[in-house]
Order: structure tokens, then C-alpha cells, then sequence
């Protein structure tokens, strides 16, 4: 009798205890679960608001004159690579710019024409390793 009444109290406790660590074990499920679905949220609504803002900014281009300006200053070196009286001066001005134009001054300027141009996502990988 004595052996039953131990033994029962020995089953409650372990029963307990289990029930507990299963309890513990279902929680840090949820808690990681939750931690997946907000990064999945997160990524999602960056993605959203990066196209979303490139849609505006083509749509914006219809009142401005900046994305002209930029493209003239895209294609220019371009033009002027094949036209014989001004390629030494282009080769000249790439020489220059690829010995004394800092890192940061070709992150912005690839930043600006991205922004003008509505392909912010293309230049935005520039920067990255």
C-alpha cells in the first residue's frame, strides 16, 4: 500500500514534469516560429516599399528635365569613345577619374543616375562585397 501511494506521487510528479517540458518546448516553437514569420514580413514589406518607390520615381519623371540631364551625362563618354577628335580627351577624363575620384564619389553618382532613372535596384549592389 505504502509502495502505490510513492509510486503515484513519483508517476504525478514525473507526469508533471514532462507535461512541463512539453509545454516549454511548444512555447520555444511558437517563439521561432514568430521570429521566422516577422523576418519573412520584414523582407517582404522592404521589397514593397524599395519598388514602390521606384514606380514614384518613374512616375515623377514625367516633370522633370533631371532624367534627360543625366542620361546626356551617362552617354556622352559613350558617344564621345567613338567620334575621333574627342577620344583622347574622353580616355584622358577616364584615366583621370579612375586614379583621383574617391570610392565614395562613384557609389553616389551611380546612386543618383539609379534614383533618376527609376533603377535604384540595380546600382544598389554596388557598394556591397
Amino acid at each position: 500500500m505504502i509502495w502505490s501511494a510513492i509510486t503515484n506521487v513519483i508517476g504525478g510528479v514525473a507526469g508533471t514534469y514532462m507535461e512541463t517540458r512539453q509545454i516549454k518546448a511548444a512555447a520555444k516553437a511558437k517563439i521561432e516560429t514568430a521570429k521566422v514569420e516577422a523576418e519573412v514580413k520584414r523582407i517582404e514589406l522592404s521589397a514593397t516599399t524599395e519598388r514602390d518607390y521606384d514606380l514614384e520615381a518613374l512616375r515623377q519623371t514625367q516633370y522633370s528635365y533631371k532624367d534627360e540631364v543625366a542620361l546626356v551625362v551617362v552617354l556622352a563618354p559613350f558617344v564621345g569613345s567613338f567620334l575621333p577628335w574627342t577620344q583622347d580627351t574622353v580616355a584622358e577624363g577616364w584615366r583621370h577619374l579612375s586614379e583621383h575620384a574617391p570610392d565614395w564619389y562613384t557609389y553616389a553618382f551611380l546612386g543618383a543616375i539609379g534614383a533618376s532613372m527609376g533603377i535604384r535596384w540595380a546600382v544598389s549592389q554596388f557598394g556591397k562585397k
